[in-house]
């Protein structure tokens, strides 16, 4: 584990964090109604409409940063098999430059959103009804944003277009990154692993199942709930389809991929199940050795 890979982990667990306590002080919720999406805040803190919707906007731009900063491991873990030498210009200066790239995307995607879906009053008037009757709120008390790519007769709203389109790109070009880097070391990997030792070979095969899971996850946890919410909008007027959907639960999903790429990748990693079993070790040492410990310890020896 060299000290760049360290930070990489230790960077993206921080991230996740930041990602899921975002949500809980935001607590942001989505609604797909016909042609529209709504993200609103149902946080009960007290707190502006303005500072709500920034702090949503900031969540959507965690959720990019994610993507990008896994797009960036495996372009990493790629380089370590079959350009060694060009992981030299991830130490130093390099060390800032792919720490601050992910926020890049990350901040696009926030301004963007902020800016291109801010709610006026064809889109609060199109969904009024439809939030009333489902949530009982008021939109107008409602910190809020709006996709709605139609307006009444049918042509292009291009505020929601806009916005839209950079959310697939910045979402599409990463996970592309993902796919090219996972495939080339899928079918290149035996090759490259001759030139390790044998202890070397293991780690790196453990890696590579542990990104192969990192894969996996942004797949199930990240695209696939963001694909319906961003489509449907644009679908729904052209089918002539009828959508009145509570898509705001599919963020528990996003919620829940920090924990499962950290566990996963402790669960695969043998280094990691090493110093858990030591820790837990530690752990047990610790409390059987406290006074009440030792007094149940001791009567349970008795009895048995």
């Amino acid at each position: 584990m060299v000290t760049t890979y360290k930070r990489i982990i230790v960077y993206f667990a921080i991230s996740g964090m930041l990602f899921s306590g975002l949500e809980v002080i935001s607590r942001p919720f989505a609604h797909n109604y016909n042609g529209a999406i709504v993200f609103f805040s149902t946080s009960k803190l007290d707190l502006s409409q303005e500072n709500l919707q920034i702090l949503i906007s900031i969540w959507g731009g965690f959720y990019s940063l994610t993507v990008a900063f896994i797009s960036f491991q495996f372009v990493y873990r790629y380089l370590s098999l079959f350009h060694a030498n060009s992981l030299e210009y991830f130490d130093g200066l390099g060390t800032v430059v792919w720490m601050v790239y992910p926020v890049i995307p990350g901040a696009i995607y926030s301004i963007i959103f902020h800016i291109f879906c801010q709610p006026d009053e064809y889109a609060d008037s199109y969904v009024r009804w439809e939030l009333f009757e489902t949530y009982g709120i008021a939109i107008s008390d409602t910190p809020r944003f709006f996709m709605v790519p139609f307006d009444a007769s049918g042509t292009l709203r291009m505020e929601s277009v806009v916005n839209i389109s950079v959310d697939l790109f910045l979402i599409g070009f990463h996970y592309l990154i993902i796919l090219y880097c996972g495939l080339q070391m899928h079918f290149n990997m035996k090759k490259q692993l001759k030139k390790f030792s044998a202890p070397q070979r293991r780690l790196q095969r453990q890696f590579f199942k542990a990104l192969i899971v990192q894969s996996m996850g942004p797949t199930i946890f990240l695209v696939l709930p963001a694909g319906p919410v961003l489509l449907t909008p644009i679908l729904s007027p052209l089918l002539d389809i009828k959508v009145s959907w509570q898509t705001g639960w599919m963020f528990t999903l996003i919620g829940l991929y920090p924990p499962f790429d950290s566990i996963a990748f402790m669960i695969i990693v043998s280094e990691y199940k090493i110093v858990i079993r030591k820790q837990l070790k530690l752990l047990i040492g610790d409390l059987s050795s406290t006074p009440v410990a030792s007094i149940m310890y001791s009567k349970t020896t008795r009895t048995l």
